[in-house]
């Protein structure tokens, strides 16, 4: 059956140690499904919110899937989402950190076309229908061709336990999503962990939201990528650090790890890639 060798394959790369920490870093909170964190501020009264999902268990299958992130960048009245989840405890802690900020969800923007950072838009619209979807146009024909087949894996992987895609974003316009006076600006970089990939910059707070283009102090899925695309990743890499960023916030991370450690980053996925 394809999509369980698929799923022996990804298995194999997914598969990592869970840890754990007594401490939780300054401003954050824990749920009841994973954590909020607030990750940084800016002399433009923009916060960005960082939601660190636990590690999942599979079922029937020894390992974990690793922690995935959504971030919330908050304004003065409206904020915005970057990704989704998957997990349906997760999306719902996700819906709880939106609807706490106090401010109107005006956007949703997905990073790229895996399902554990889309899925999750169904139930978020439904909460906060104002909201709209929205993905470039590559990403949306990425996810319009994968949803069937990722459902059928995810319920090797996860059972009932995770949002079945419901929703596919709506085309974005240009490459900005305008934030009250700022700007979250789009950068199609290409090769991720998938491709087409792309990086989220909001200059007003220094931020990098690159989706699985940087991991942070975690394993990095190559099982879905060849050694020649490995190279276009690397430039990739090249491009969020171009950026000049004081933090990034990777669409994975391992517990406790800091979104300010920018060199770490770079390097520690880089080293990854290169040596593997």
């Amino acid at each position: 059956m394809v999509i369980a060798a698929r799923f022996r394959r990804v298995a194999l790369m997914v598969r990592c140690r869970n840890r754990t920490r007594d401490e939780r870093p300054g401003g954050s909170m824990s749920t009841s499904a994973g954590t909020a964190d607030t990750a940084t501020g800016g002399a433009s009264g923009l916060q960005a919110f960082v939601y660190t999902s636990p590690m999942h268990e599979f079922d029937g299958a020894r390992g974990t899937f690793s922690p995935t992130t959504s971030t919330l960048i908050v304004g003065q009245r409206e904020t915005v989402l970057i990704d989704a989840q998957f997990m349906a405890s997760d999306v719902a802690a996700l819906g709880d950190m939106i609807e706490d900020s106090g401010k109107e969800l005006t956007a949703i923007y997905i990073t790229h076309g895996h399902a554990d950072h889309h899925f999750g838009l169904g139930p978020l619209l439904e909460r906060f229908p104002r909201a709209r979807a929205l993905a470039t146009p590559g990403v949306i024909d990425y996810i319009t061709a994968n949803s069937e087949n990722e459902t059928g894996l995810w319920k090797i992987m996860f059972g009932d336990r995770f949002v079945r895609p419901t929703v596919i974003p709506e085309p974005l316009d240009g490459h900005k999503i305008e934030l009250e006076d700022a700007e979250l600006r789009i950068i199609e970089v290409g090769q991720g962990d998938i491709r087409p990939s792309t990086v989220v910059h909001i200059p007003a707070i220094g931020t990098v939201v690159p989706g699985d283009v940087v991991y942070n102090r975690i394993h990095v899925m190559l099982a879905l990528s060849t050694p020649d695309e490995w190279q276009q990743w690397l430039a990739s890499i090249d491009a969020v650090e171009a950026l000049s960023p004081r933090s990034i916030i990777a669409g994975h991370k391992a517990p406790g790890a800091s979104d300010e450690d920018v060199r770490g980053m770079l390097d520690g996925t880089r080293a990854y890639i290169r040596d593997f």
